[in-house]
């Protein structure tokens, strides 16, 4: 039977920690269960590999303020979703229904083909125990050089961070830019020459070996070039997290974040599937978005259970920013696929700024670097009319 007050939020990342928040903080009285499927308390995961990497933090300095105390929070994995009983079953094998259920468990790494699970020198930086398990790898005797294969956001942060502390780095991705799909040609390219002279890139080029030996691995590119390596970073971006949900491929979710095919299932962050009105469907996989998008379902949330205010559609309006040898670069909104880029003057010479605009003209986003109030002033107008 469905328990009419509980509302259970799978995941306790940025949106699911979000939405717990929310849903406490603007009056739902019922019962709040947040499941929490990683060992120790919940993290910042931004600060994976920005300072736990680094070291400039620890797990304990990393993790996330409790939401609330009469907010339970479950050491378990979902293994299973009911949707048309909105209900969620654990790894501890209890079942729990619910009045309403948020999905919010994020994102996965995309693994490598050719990689070998538990190859000791080959690793994913997604979590706050592989930049641990990252770090105890550079402090091994003769670790000096590093291969990254993808020229994503943490790729790139990766290889900033690697080559900062002194490493050799080679950078590797089929993009002939770093971070080109989420930044646009032209700021792409002034992250390339960020980059230049402090990593090795072999941009536009394809893996076709990953030869773990002793002492290092090797990896063998499409152009017959051998990069001989101490450890390697995959970096090949993430999938959503819902293989447990029985999809693996996120959840589609409408304008208000209610999850499609499942009364009172509702999704946010990384494993939400967000469509264009043109038939456009895209993810937004950043903390900012994710915190937003735990807001608005809880709303909705609210709305459906409780009979608040509808909070309207969820419009991607958050930013992000990116830290890379003394230069940031920020973005607002979002660059869907078949977005239209615009280059924008600036006072600043020294700047980039990019618009995108869906096919009907409308700003959905934009990106820069030394750009800063042009951006805020271009965050401003996204989605508006």
């Amino acid at each position: 039977m469905r328990d009419l007050s509980t509302v259970v939020v799978v995941g306790a990342g940025a949106a699911g920690h979000a939405a717990a928040a929310t849903l406490r903080r603007e009056g739902y009285a019922g019962s709040v269960v947040v499941v929490h499927g990683e060992p120790g308390a919940p993290y910042n995961r931004t600060l994976v590999d920005k300072a736990i990497l680094q070291g400039l933090l620890t797990l304990e300095q990393a993790a996330l303020p409790a939401v609330a105390d009469d907010v339970e929070l479950v050491p378990a994995r979902a293994t299973a979703l009911d949707a048309s009983a909105a209900a969620v079953t654990l790894s501890d094998g209890r079942r729990i229904p619910c009045a309403a259920l948020v999905v919010a468990t994020g994102s996965a790494p995309r693994r490598h083909d050719l990689v070998r699970a538990g190859e000791r020198r080959v690793v994913h930086v997604h979590t706050a125990a592989d930049a641990v398990r990252l770090r105890g790898l550079l402090e091994d005797d003769g670790v000096t050089r590093a291969t990254v294969l993808g020229a994503g956001f943490v790729g790139v942060e990766v290889a900033d961070a690697l080559a900062g502390a002194g490493l050799h780095v080679d950078l590797v991705a089929r993009s002939t830019l770093p971070l080109v799909g989420a930044l646009g040609e032209s700021v792409a390219r002034r992250v390339a020459g960020l980059l230049q002279g402090h990593v090795s890139m072999h941009l536009g080029r394809r893996v076709e070996r990953v030869a773990p030996g002793r002492g290092g691995v090797t990896i063998a590119l499409d152009d017959g070039t051998r990069l001989r390596s101490h450890l390697v970073v995959v970096a090949h971006g993430t999938m959503p997290a819902t293989a447990w949900t029985g999809t693996d491929g996120g959840i589609l979710v409408d304008d208000r974040l209610r999850a499609a095919g499942g009364p009172r299932v509702y999704a946010a962050g990384g494993a939400a599937v967000h469509e264009t009105t043109f038939g456009v469907r895209f993810r937004i996989d950043h903390w900012d978005a994710a915190a937003a998008q735990g807001t608005h379902a809880a709303r909705t949330v609210l709305h459906d259970l409780a009979g608040a205010p509808d909070p309207g559609p969820y419009v991607a309006t958050t930013g992000f920013t990116l830290r890379m040898r003394g230069t940031t670069v920020a973005a607002s909104g979002t660059v869907p696929p078949g977005a239209v880029a615009l280059q924008q003057e600036t006072d600043d010479p020294d700047a980039v700024l990019t618009s995108f605009h869906r096919p009907d003209g409308a700003l959905v986003g934009a990106a820069g670097i030394r750009a800063a109030r042009a951006l805020l002033a271009l965050r401003a107008n996204i989605h508006r009319p």
